[in-house]
C-alpha cells in the first residue's frame, strides 16, 4: 500500500462501517467467518444465503444491501461460477471476493477475468481474509502477491504474441496511477484533470480493454508489460 502507517485505528476513523455477505452452503463455517468478521469494529456481516439461487433471488429483489460478499465457489442449485457471471450481468453494486476450499491457478485467473474483486483460499488466516475485505472496499480490488507472480509467469511463458489493445498516450496514463492504487480525483490531480475526464477514461478502458473491474484493468496491464509486478505495492 502506498500508506505504510496504515492502522486500524485510522482506518475505523476514516471509513464507515463495511456491509459483508456471506453466500456459502455450510452453515458453521457462516457462524464462523461472521464470528471473526464481527469482532472488528468496522465489519458488520448483514446478509448469508445457502447458495447460488437464493442469493441471485435476493439481488434481483434488492435485498442485498451490501458493501462486499464472500462468496463460495462450490454450492447446490447455483454455483459461484454462475453466481458472478450473473451478478456482473446485473451490474450488481457490491464488490465480489471468491472464497473457496478447491481451486487452481486458472480458475483464480478466471474469475478474476469475470468480474471478481478479489481471491482467497478457505483455509486463509482469519487477519488476510479481513485486510482483504478493507481493500477491496478502500481500492476496489485486491491482488496479492501469488497472483501477481501467477499472471507475470503466464505473461513471460505464453506462446501467443500479445496484442496491445488501441489506447491512447492518456488512457496509458491513468491505467498506470490505477495500477498505483490512486483514486478517480487523486489521478485527476496528478494529471491536471478533472475528475470526470478520468472516470470518463477508466469506463474507456473498461470498454476497450473488454474487462468488468479494476482487477481485471491490473491483470492487462502486467500482461502486457505496461506496469512491473516488481515494483507494485499491492500490500
Amino acid at each position: 500500500m502506498r500508506n505504510p502507517d496504515f492502522t486500524q485505528s485510522s482506518y475505523s476513523q476514516k471509513m464507515e462501517t463495511i456491509k459483508i455477505g456471506i453466500v456459502d452452503d455450510e452453515k458453521l463455517f457462516i457462524k464462523g467467518m461472521q464470528m471473526i468478521l464481527e469482532a472488528e469494529q468496522d465489519l458488520n456481516v448483514c446478509y448469508v444465503a445457502p447458495n447460488g439461487n437464493v442469493f441471485l433471488e435476493d439481488v434481483k429483489a434488492g435485498r442485498c444491501q451490501i458493501d462486499v460478499v464472500l462468496l463460495d465457489l462450490s454450492m447446490p442449485e447455483v454455483d459461484g461460477v454462475d453466481a458472478l457471471q450473473k451478478c456482473v450481468g446485473l451490474n450488481a453494486p457490491f464488490k465480489i471476493i471468491i472464497l473457496t476450499s478447491h481451486f487452481n491457478d486458472s480458475m483464480i485467473i478466471k474469475m478474476l477475468d469475470e468480474g471478481a474483486s478479489g481471491f482467497l483460499a478457505k483455509n486463509e488466516d482469519p487477519v488476510v481474509v479481513i485486510d482483504t475485505i478493507r481493500k477491496v472496499i478502500q481500492k476496489g480490488f485486491h491482488i496479492n502477491d501469488y497472483i501477481l507472480n501467477l499472471v507475470r509467469h503466464r505473461r513471460l511463458n505464453s506462446k501467443k504474441k500479445v496484442i496491445q489493445t488501441d489506447l491512447s498516450l492518456r488512457e496509458i496514463e491513468v491505467l498506470k496511477l490505477i495500477c498505483e492504487e490512486y483514486t478517480n480525483k487523486e489521478i485527476a490531480d496528478k494529471l491536471f484533470i478533472s475528475t470526470r475526464t478520468v472516470e470518463g477514461h477508466r469506463k474507456s478502458l473498461l470498454e476497450k480493454i473488454e474487462c468488468k473491474n479494476t482487477a481485471g484493468l491490473v491483470i492487462y496491464a502486467i500482461e502486457h508489460g505496461l506496469i512491473e509486478v516488481n515494483v507494485l505495492r499491492f500490500r
